[in-house]
């Protein structure tokens, strides 16, 4: 045996007891699991300590299976992380049920890894005042990207002199906001009205309605929002048809004003004759224009609606229909006539204008002919005055 060889052998005879120390069987629980509430209206800190039996064994990777759900869910999440603490949106509706157990591997066990028992903790939110006097199914519309209103309805049992408030909270504010434009109804408030600057896209927007009774308290009702599926587009304007020989309808239009990009909007349109029912077609996304098969009619009419694309949002509302337009059929020589209903107003304005201008025309042309005939009558008065004074001259030379 070479010197080598035997003096790694006597290398790991010393430290053999100090390796087979650092193994473990098993593990403890995390300790002092905390679930705290910072007042963003849904979500919550969860903070816990390292269990102390592992406060020496360096050499272990640690990490934390939490696992959390309201008390009456089956659909709980899992999440695993090295860290002590964890911060998520929550149903406060409801009671959170929150448990968390050690995991242990590498090199301070034999093989598998290792899994503490779970430990556990219930946080119970306000439930003061009765279930059925919250604010109930409210509903939030993001115009176009520009302003959002949110409506909600008075709980079934709640007190005739109930007054509700509405708060507010996403990533970028500090602490929640109530709300400083309310709805009213007779009074009472039942709505919010947002400015542009006061919503968020792509991050929970958590809503708390709470509401004072002099009959009682009044249950919170808690909302979480992605404001990005519930924006409601703009009509589309600016409609130009087109129909050829063929009875094919080219149909181009622009995307509604505002916010929304253009890619993320996608289009129905809906076209029928004269006397029958509507036919849709979708557009799709980004598309402006398409081309309408239609059958021989002595008119055709379209309208079209918008809508967020699921490239853009998981959901969102249709947009109001556009004006109706119509295309006339070919006429019998053979060319195209075209009627806009959106034009009617503007023939309007240009037979008013020409009106206008056919009267001005008319009153300039008579102060044309007043002033000729008065330039006519002015050399007939002259002459008339000489002729008279040459007969005075001539009745004091005789």
């Amino acid at each position: 045996m070479d010197l080598n060889a035997i003096g790694v052998f006597f290398i790991a005879i010393i430290l053999w007891p100090s390796v087979t120390s650092e193994m473990l069987t098993s593990v403890d629980p995390p300790t002092n699991l905390q679930v705290t509430d910072p007042g963003h209206l849904g979500q919550l800190h969860i903070r816990w300590k390292a269990p102390l039996s592992l406060t020496n064994k360096k050499l272990c990777v640690v990490r934390y299976m939490l696992r959390y759900c309201n008390v009456d869910s089956t659909n709980c999440k899992r999440v695993i992380t090295r860290q002590l603490k964890y911060t998520d949106g929550f149903n406060l509706n409801k009671g959170i049920n929150v448990k968390i157990q050690t995991l242990v591997k590498e090199q301070c066990i034999n093989g598998t890894e290792l899994h503490s028992n779970w430990i556990e903790t219930i946080y119970w939110p306000s439930m003061e005042g009765h279930a059925d006097s919250k604010g109930r199914d409210l509903q939030c519309i993001v115009y176009n990207l520009e302003y959002m209103d949110c409506i909600w309805q008075k709980g079934t049992s709640a007190p005739h002199d109930v007054n509700y408030a509405l708060y507010y909270w996403h990533k970028e504010l500090e602490y929640a906001v109530e709300c400083n434009s309310y709805i009213k109804n007779q009074g009472s408030s039942v709505g919010c009205h947002f400015q542009g600057g006061d919503f968020i896209e792509f991050s929970d927007f958590n809503i708390c309605i709470n509401g004072s009774s002099e009959m009682g308290p009044v249950r919170p009702a808690y909302y979480t929002l992605q404001l990005q599926d519930l924006v409601k587009a703009a009509a589309p304007d600016k409609i130009n048809m087109t129909l050829s020989r063929t009875d094919t309808i080219y149909l181009q239009w622009d995307p509604p004003t505002g916010k929304i990009k253009p890619h993320c909007l996608e289009y129905e349109v809906q076209f029928r004759g004269k006397d029958s029912h509507w036919e849709s077609k979708i557009i799709p996304e980004g598309a402006t224009s398409t081309f309408l098969n239609v059958t021989a009619k002595p008119m055709y009419c379209v309208r079209l609606r918008a809508t967020v694309n699921i490239f853009c949002a998981d959901d969102s509302f249709w947009s109001d229909w556009s004006s109706v337009q119509c295309l006339a059929g070919h006429s019998e020589g053979g060319e195209d006539v075209i009627i806009k209903i959106n034009f009617l107003a503007e023939l309007v304005v240009l037979i008013a204008l020409a009106s206008i201008t056919l009267v001005l025309c008319m009153s300039a042309l008579y102060w044309i002919r007043w002033k000729r005939l008065i330039a006519k009558k002015k050399p007939n008065m002259l002459l008339n005055d000489d002729t008279k004074n040459i007969k005075k001259s001539s009745s004091i030379s005789c």
